[in-house]
C-alpha cells in the first residue's frame, strides 16, 4: 500500500514514442504481394473520378535498368503547392509518410499512398504533368529503393516549365527497375492484360458512366482493352451453368451498424466454355471494394460447403462478391483483409449467401447435371457401337477350323483388350488356341490380366497358375508401365507399328519374342493363328458366312 501511494504522489511525464518513419514505409512497402500491385494503385489513381481522364494507357518494356512500367492519363494532371498545409495532387503524390498525406482519401480509390510508395521500390522515378493551367512539373526521383534501404528518405527534384501551347492535361508516371532486386523474366503480355482485367480498375465490377478507354503496349504490341471484368459480361445461362446475384445485409445485434454484400457471377460443369482457369486470375471467390476486385478469397472459410470442392469445385466458379464497407479493413497492401469487427460481419455475410445458394434448388438440380450427362453420353456411345456394328464396312474376326466346317463369328475386329479377352475366350472353348494346355482360371483386373493354368507345346513344361498380360497391341505393353519380369508372356491381337523394342520371330509365326531387363518376353498375336480371318460384314456371303 505505501508503494503504490508514492507511485500516486508522483508527477507524471509525458513520453515522445519513438517513430522511425522510414522503417514502417520499407515495411509497408514490402507487404505488396504481386509483381503487379504497382500498376494497379497508378491505374486506380489515373481512374479516380476526380481525375476525370477519358483515355488511359500502360506500356512495360524491359532495358538494362529491368522492368520499365508507365501508366499515362489525360486526366487533370497533378498540381503542386510545395504547401505542407495545403498539398496539392503532386504534393500528396510525392508525400512519403501515412501522417504527411493529408487529405489523401479525397480521391474515390486513394489508399494511404500506396500508388506512390509502391513506386519507390524502384531505381528510377520520372513524373511529367500538367494541371491545364500555369506551369508543367517534371520530376525525377533517382535511386529511392536504395535510399530507402540505407533509411534515409528520398529526395524528388521536381522542375518547372512552361507546357507546348499544344500540350493538353494529364500525367504521364514511368517507373525504371520494378523491382530493383531479382533478375525475373520479362512478364507477357498474356500475364499483364489477365492482370489489368481482372484485379485492377480495367477489371471494373459494376455499371460505371464515363468509362475510360484503355490501350496495352508492351514491348511495342499494343492492343486495346474493354473496360470491365470479363467473365460478368455473360449473361445467357444454360443447363450447365448457373449465374448468380444475390445480396445480405448484416447488421450488428444491439446497434444500427449495417454492412451490405453483393455476390455475382456463375459456376459451372463448362468451365472451358467460360475460359476459366487459376492463371487467369478468374476462378473462386475474388472481393472487390468500390468496384475494383483485389484478391481471391478462401471459399471454404467463407462459408461455401459444396461449391468449393467437387460441386463444381472453386476451379469451375468465377463468383465476385462486392462490399464497400470494407474499405477501411483491407491491409495497407490490399493483399488481404485485417482481423476486425467489420470483417466478421463481412464473413458473416457471404457465408449467409453461400448457404442460401447450396440450399437453392437451382444448385440442387445443378448437381445432378453430370449423372444425367453421363447418362446421356453412355445412351449415344452406345448407339454409336450399334451403328458401327450394323455397317457394312465393319470388319469382324471369323475362325474357320477347315474349309469343310463353316465360319464361326468371333467378335468385331479389337478396338481395345478387352475384345481380345472376348476372342481368347472364345477360342478356348472352341479349343481354337494352339496351345496344348489354356485353361482360364481368373480373370485377375488389377495386376496380370488372366491367370490360367498353361503349356505352349508338349516339349514345354507345363505352368499351373500362370500370369498372362492381354494386350490389343502389344506396342502398348510398355505404355501401360508393366515391368517384363512380372508378366513374361503377353497375348495379343498384333503386334503393332514400331515397338521401341526389338522384336524376333519363331519358327511359329504367331510367336515372338523380345529381350528386355534380362527376361525374355514371349508375345502371342492372335490375329497370326491359323484359322483366323478378318472379314467385313459386306463380304458374308462369299466367305459363307451367314447373318448375325
Amino acid at each position: 500500500m505505501e508503494r503504490n501511494k508514492k507511485y500516486a504522489e508522483a508527477e507524471a511525464e509525458e513520453v515522445k514514442i519513438l517513430l522511425k518513419e522510414v522503417g514502417i514505409m520499407k515495411q509497408l512497402i514490402k507487404e505488396a504481394t504481386h509483381p503487379l500491385s504497382l500498376l494497379r494503385e497508378l491505374i486506380s489513381n489515373s481512374g479516380a473520378k476526380e481525375v476525370g481522364a477519358e483515355v488511359i494507357k500502360v506500356k512495360y518494356t524491359v532495358d538494362e535498368e529491368g522492368h520499365i512500367f508507365e501508366v499515362w492519363d489525360n486526366g487533370r494532371g497533378m498540381d503542386y503547392t510545395g504547401d505542407s498545409k495545403k498539398p496539392g495532387r503532386l504534393d500528396k503524390f510525392l508525400g512519403f509518410g501515412l501522417t504527411a498525406l493529408v487529405g489523401a482519401k479525397n480521391d474515390e480509390f486513394s489508399w494511404k499512398g500506396l500508388g506512390s510508395k509502391l513506386a519507390y521500390q524502384s531505381k528510377r522515378i520520372e513524373i511529367d504533368t500538367w494541371p491545364g493551367r500555369g506551369k508543367a512539373y517534371r520530376v525525377d526521383v533517382n535511386e529511392p529503393w536504395s535510399s530507402i534501404e540505407r533509411d534515409l528518405i528520398p529526395k524528388p527534384q521536381i522542375f518547372k516549365y512552361d507546357p507546348d501551347t499544344a500540350r493538353a492535361p494529364g500525367t504521364s508516371i514511368k517507373v525504371f527497375g520494378y523491382p530493383p532486386y531479382g533478375e525475373e523474366a520479362p512478364f507477357t503480355f498474356e500475364r499483364i492484360e489477365n492482370y489489368l482485367l481482372r484485379r485492377t480498375f480495367f477489371g471494373f465490377t459494376r455499371g460505371r458512366e464515363n468509362t475510360p478507354r484503355f490501350s496495352l503496349s508492351i514491348f511495342g504490341q499494343s492492343k486495346t482493352l474493354e473496360f470491365g471484368f470479363p467473365e460478368l459480361k455473360y449473361k445467357e445461362s444454360d443447363e450447365g451453368t448457373v449465374f448468380v446475384d444475390e445480396v445480405e445485409q448484416v447488421t450488428k445485434p444491439g446497434t444500427n451498424k449495417t454492412l451490405k454484400v453483393t455476390m455475382k457471377g456463375f459456376y459451372t460443369w463448362d468451365e472451358k466454355k467460360y475460359g476459366l482457369g487459376v492463371n487467369q486470375l478468374n476462378t473462386g471467390l475474388i472481393l472487390s471494394v468500390k468496384g475494383i476486385p483485389y484478391l481471391e478469397l478462401d471459399m471454404e472459410e467463407y462459408g461455401s460447403r459444396s461449391l468449393s470442392t467437387a460441386n463444381p469445385g472453386f476451379k469451375k466458379c468465377c463468383l465476385i462478391v462486392e462490399c464497400d464497407d470494407i474499405q477501411e479493413e483491407l491491409s495497407i497492401s490490399r493483399s488481404g483483409l485485417v482481423f476486425s469487427e467489420l470483417s466478421n460481419m463481412f464473413k458473416e455475410g457471404v457465408s449467409k449467401i453461400f448457404e442460401r445458394i447450396e440450399k437453392s434448388p437451382e444448385y440442387l438440380e445443378f448437381r445432378r447435371i453430370p449423372v444425367e450427362r453421363t447418362t446421356i453420353i453412355a445412351a449415344e456411345d452406345l448407339d454409336r457401337k450399334k451403328q458401327d456394328l450394323e455397317s457394312q464396312t465393319q470388319n469382324w474376326v471369323v475362325y474357320q477350323r477347315s474349309d469343310s466346317e463353316e465360319p464361326i463369328i468371333l467378335s468385331r475386329e479389337p478396338k481395345n483388350e478387352y475384345d481380345v479377352l472376348c476372342i481368347a475366350w472364345k477360342m478356348e472353348v472352341l479349343e481354337a488356341l494352339p496351345f496344348t494346355k489354356f485353361r482360364t482360371l481368373a480373370h485377375a483386373g488389377k495386376g496380370p490380366d488372366l491367370i490360367v493354368h498353361f503349356q505352349e507345346d508338349e516339349q514345354s513344361n507345363p505352368d499351373r497358375y500362370a500370369s498372362i498380360e492381354v494386350e490389343n497391341k502389344f506396342t502398348n505393353f510398355k505404355l501401360h508401365g508393366h515391368k517384363y519380369s512380372q508378366y513374361p508372356r503377353v497375348l495379343c491381337w498384333e503386334i503393332g507399328k514400331t515397338p521401341k523394342i526389338r522384336i524376333n520371330k519363331t519358327d511359329k509365326k504367331y510367336k515372338h519374342t523380345s529381350e528386355k531387363e534380362d527376361v525374355q518376353i514371349h508375345i502371342y498375336s492372335i490375329r497370326l493363328m491359323d484359322g483366323i480371318k478378318v472379314v467385313q460384314k459386306s463380304e458374308f456371303e462369299k466367305h459363307g458366312i451367314g447373318r448375325l
